[in-house]
């Protein structure tokens, strides 16, 4: 999938300028981190996208059980992935450093100001290449810096570990950090997980049940159709996925997970959900029996609330992006008829 032009620019000026700044970074320091002696932590990634903030959660996760006394901060871009992570057990505050922050010196001074009242024992850079994560971690104050070493790119740390290239999908790229910390070595998730509650999983069926009334033997099929640029999938491929299926199986009911700039269900009188509140979004999709969709930011969310979930991919790496569940599955659609990629998904469904 080609970048747009802007995209591709900004991308070349990042790396002309990781290139120059890592000219005056820190040397490599593989140094152990004591985990007794960190009791407050920032995790920094400043972004704007749902599926890169739940790929941190086997970070969080790991931290939890490594250092089961530390509390960690974690610095978001957007205030709408902040209910994802904000009520995961070991996070203690969500702070937002938003685009306009980032582009205002006043205020980007103002949020660093009050971000160093915290006094932080380490802070935690776990993505290699972004310049507002790297200068929001030199600005910063901490005891210690965590993050990659890679070469030809800016390291405000003063603890590394080596970048490892041998570990493809995004979300389990981070995990390798847990090695700068001493004391016995543990086995991680190499999942995603939100921690919702059994509180929440209920209240997700509540909500649901509200909206369809399922016979006994019905099983529900939730689908999100909104994707980024070349991912999206067309509604008409939908409606003819969505038809092939129910021939193939009448119990199934479909109930369409709108997007924020949708309006109306795919099909006349099919049941939607919409709602602004990630954390409720992914209550809801515990409740499923299966999530389909492509490859876009609900996928991990529903994968992260341990909702099976089928990801239907057609121009991006699954090995990089995929979902990560036990119970979930990655369905390549290009250039296949319809009722094969039915074949396919049904072949997967275990109820």
């Amino acid at each position: 999938m080609s970048l747009p032009l802007h995209s591709q620019i900004r991308k070349k000026l990042r790396t002309v300028l990781n290139r120059t700044l890592s000219l005056f970074s820190s040397q490599k320091n593989s140094k152990f981190i004591d985990p007794s002696k960190i009791k407050k932590i920032l995790l920094i990634r400043i972004n704007y996208r749902m599926g890169n903030i739940i790929f941190m959660t086997p970070l969080i996760r790991a931290l939890e059980k490594k250092l089961p006394d530390a509390k960690v901060d974690i610095l978001v871009g957007a205030s709408f992935t902040a209910p994802i992570i904000q009520e995961m057990p070991n996070i203690e505050n969500v702070y937002i450093m938003s685009r306009e922050i980032t582009q205002n010196p006043i205020k980007l001074f103002k949020e660093i100001k009050k971000l160093n009242q915290n006094s932080y024992d380490l802070i935690i850079n776990p993505i290699t290449g972004s310049v507002t994560s790297n200068i929001a971690t030199y600005l910063i104050k901490s005891t210690l810096k965590l993050g990659f070493y890679k070469k030809d790119t800016w390291t405000p740390f003063n603890r590394t570990i080596e970048y490892l290239d041998n570990i493809s999908h995004e979300a389990l790229k981070p995990l390798a950090l847990i090695d700068a910390f001493s004391g016995k070595k543990l086995s991680y998730n190499n999942y995603l997980d939100i921690v919702l509650s059994d509180k929440e999983k209920v209240e997700g069926r509540e909500i649901l049940s509200n909206i369809i009334k399922p016979k006994i033997d019905s099983k529900i099929i939730g689908i999100f159709r909104d994707a980024r640029g070349e991912k999206r999938i067309e509604n008409n491929w939908w409606v003819s996925f969505i038809e092939e299926m129910q021939k193939n199986d009448s119990n199934i009911l479909f109930v369409d997970i709108l997007a924020p700039n949708e309006k109306e269900s795919l099909i006349k009188d099919m049941p939607s959900i919409s709602s602004s509140n990630l954390r409720e979004l992914a209550k809801i999709f515990s409740a499923l029996d299966v999530f389909i969709c492509g490859d876009t930011g609900p996928m991990h969310l529903a994968s992260a609330s341990f909702t099976p979930t089928i990801a239907l991919f057609n121009v991006t790496s699954p090995s990089l992006y995929g979902p990560l569940g036990e119970r979930d599955r990655v369905v390549q659609i290009n250039d296949k008829a319809v009722s094969v990629v039915v074949k396919e998904t049904y072949s997967h469904f275990d109820f």
